[in-house]
């Protein structure tokens, strides 16, 4: 079940880097595509975060060898939705934004990179087949409420 949950993670987290990819290599002058493509983004970044937030994490917190890495996945949150909501309300033809995009870029991949090898480790360790089973369904029905919801 671990691996079953870990996999339609990674499939998300695949979905949010390729729509980072593609607007990293657009221009200033480029604003309605980038619109098209940051609004795609915050349709599979927001409802993945709350999905995590709502039903992995407090189950990790649970567990004292994996509460610090889901503390800091937590923070990590917030700070990507912070961003997120500073460059949603920019301007798509600002200079700045592409140079906070990039900024967001680094934040998301290293979030991404840290779940993917610490938060899924700490979990195999302290959940066990059925939690996981439950965390996963969980998990969907978190984030389809959350897709309803934008």
């Amino acid at each position: 079940m671990h691996k079953e949950f870990f996999e339609v993670l990674k499939k998300d987290h695949q979905e949010v880097k390729d729509l980072l990819e593609q607007l990293k290599e657009t221009s200033k002058g480029a604003a309605k595509t980038r619109e098209k493509l940051f609004g795609k983004l915050k349709e599979e970044i927001k409802p993945h975060m709350t999905g995590e937030e709502k039903a992995f994490y407090p189950a990790l917190l649970k567990h004292e060898e994996a509460k610090e890495d889901a503390l800091e996945s937590l923070e990590e949150h917030h700070v990507t939705e912070v961003v997120l909501m500073e460059l949603d309300k920019m301007s798509k033809s600002e200079e700045k934004w592409g140079a906070k995009l990039s900024v967001f870029k680094e934040l998301v991949e290293h979030h991404i990179e840290e779940e993917e090898e610490k938060i899924f480790a700490d979990a195999k360790k302290a959940l066990d087949g059925g939690k996981m089973k439950q965390i996963m369904d969980d998990f969907k029905k978190e984030k389809e409420k959350a897709r309803k919801a934008l």
